[in-house]
């Protein structure tokens, strides 16, 4: 009678578990605050796949209407204009986290502490991690989308070069650490596409009653370093903004290390250092719709016993995907990133 009753006790906490990974997880996300469903949120959420079937999802974007305006007696047939379409599938799979305790009964008697309990928090954090690298990989893409207005190596738009590992080889250790003169540099190539065809839109964030725009910086740790201690007109700049009256996460944290030219900068621990002839930081510039994720089916939380409950599984289980937004145009270009890569000198 007792195993049937801690059955049922499971059985109720992982109905309830569902919700609250889910929920619990996404809180905890680096990247939440520029996660939204709309084509103005950085990386656009898709949900769709959850209610209905299907492994993929096809997000679209209209381009802006060419020509078809005309004045005074000039006839409106034969001068129509004309509007493109792109789009771009994204497919979702399984994605499974899983841990396993040997002797529930001993292993709870040994501690102190509820050890299925701490084995949900793990598997919380787990996928927290887990999205927050798909994420980050899905953007530092390098494979796809590539065009020179997309890209900046070190602080001169002429150290471009169209293999990628031949532009990292000419950033400098001296001359090519971050300053908001790189960023404002990456910020001209999202607003006025040279060398690429679409302007990165910024996303748009709602302060009171109205809607700002802004673009969003996100470096290694070491490259803002740089950008906060040596780069004296980023830090004066800091001096002069307008204290804010908004409650938005945006704008508050350890992580936020203020703005410069339209563009809010970000520090953070995963963009990833890259080794060529010395190491570089693969900063972003991040407009919207830089990248999605789809899922189709959100965390669940499960089960399996072994040796009559001795020895327990538990797994997270979801179901999506994550991508770089790379439009189908001729020349297929980034969306929504453009790529700052600075010296990143370590410590």
């Amino acid at each position: 009678m007792a195993y049937t009753e801690i059955l049922t006790g499971n059985g109720l906490t992982a109905e309830q578990w569902d919700n609250q990974l889910f929920e619990e997880y996404l809180s905890m996300l680096w990247w939440k605050n520029f996660m939204g469903t709309s084509q103005s949120a950085v990386i656009q959420v898709k949900d769709e796949l959850t209610k209905q079937p299907g492994d993929a999802i096809t997000i679209g974007l209209r381009g802006q209407m060419a020509g078809g305006k005309v004045t005074g007696n000039t006839k409106g047939v034969g001068n129509e204009g004309s509007v493109d379409f792109y789009s771009q599938r994204v497919a979702i799979d399984n994605v499974r986290h899983l841990i396993k305790i040997w002797d529930v009964p001993m292993t709870q008697k040994r501690v102190g502490f509820n050890v299925i309990t701490e084995a949900k928090n793990a598997l919380t954090e787990k996928s927290q991690i887990d999205l927050e690298d798909a994420v980050t990989t899905a953007l530092v893409d390098t494979s796809t989308g590539r065009v020179r207005g997309r890209y900046l190596y070190g602080a001169a738009d002429t150290n471009w070069d169209v293999t990628h590992a031949t532009a990292l080889t000419n950033v400098d250790n001296t001359a090519d650490k971050l300053t908001s003169a790189m960023v404002s540099i990456a910020k001209r190539k999202a607003l006025i596409p040279v060398v690429a065809t679409a302007k990165i839109r910024p996303m748009k964030v709602k302060n009171g009653k109205n809607f700002e725009e802004w673009y969003v910086f996100v470096g290694n740790p070491l490259a803002v370093r740089d950008l906060v201690d040596n780069d004296a007109a980023y830090r004066n700049a800091q001096l002069n903004l307008t204290p804010r009256d908004d409650s938005s996460p945006l704008f508050t944290g350890s992580s936020f290390k203020g703005s410069h030219n339209g563009v809010l900068i970000y520090e953070y621990d995963r963009i990833p250092l890259v080794s060529s002839t010395i190491q570089c930081a693969h900063n972003l510039l991040l407009g919207a719709q830089a990248a999605a994720v789809v899922w189709g089916q959100r965390s669940k939380f499960g089960e399996e016993e072994e040796d009559l409950g001795h020895n327990m599984i538990y797994e997270t289980h979801e179901i999506r995907g994550c991508a770089k937004l790379v439009f189908d145009r001729t020349t297929p270009e980034d969306q929504g990133v453009v790529h700052v890569f600075s010296a990143a000198i370590a410590d």
